[in-house]
């Protein structure tokens, strides 16, 4: 009975705090398009938060004009914790601070359901200008 509490009140995830996510240099990680043939991909390990997935999210939905489809490849599952400032050290983990998701090399963030190259690349261009990281558009 206290486990079933404990899911309800921290999420749907197993654990209310995980360790520290691990960029590793893996390759051939969600590469292949599946849904359609327009696609935002990473060039290099990184993070994406879940407030960068949805500002490219508005951003591309803003370029498309409701003549297109987007398809995550991405969500983020995993928390990150931060201690609050001007805390002495101990005293456990920080809170959870913000949730997300591990990107490997050559990863697929996203796809682009669009009758028009020129509209998906203009929606692409505009949504990887919003991340911290280098990406690549894939046709």
């Amino acid at each position: 009975m206290l486990l079933f509490w404990s899911w309800r009140i921290f999420g749907s995830t197993k654990f209310k705090k995980y360790h520290k996510p691990y960029l590793k240099n893996y390759y051939n990680y969600k590469t292949n398009l599946i849904y359609s043939e327009y696609a935002l991909v990473t060039t290099e390990p990184s993070l994406i938060t879940a407030s960068q997935l949805e500002s490219i999210t508005l951003t591309i939905k803003r370029a498309l004009k409701r003549k297109g489809k987007i398809i995550h490849r991405v969500f983020p599952h995993q928390s990150l914790t931060k201690k609050p400032q001007e805390v002495r050290m101990g005293k456990g983990k920080g809170n959870v601070h913000q949730w997300v998701q591990v990107l490997k090399p050559n990863s697929i963030i996203l796809e682009l359901h669009v009758s028009s190259k020129a509209v998906a690349k203009i929606a692409l261009k505009a949504a990887s200008n919003k991340l911290p990281f280098k990406t690549k558009l894939i046709v």
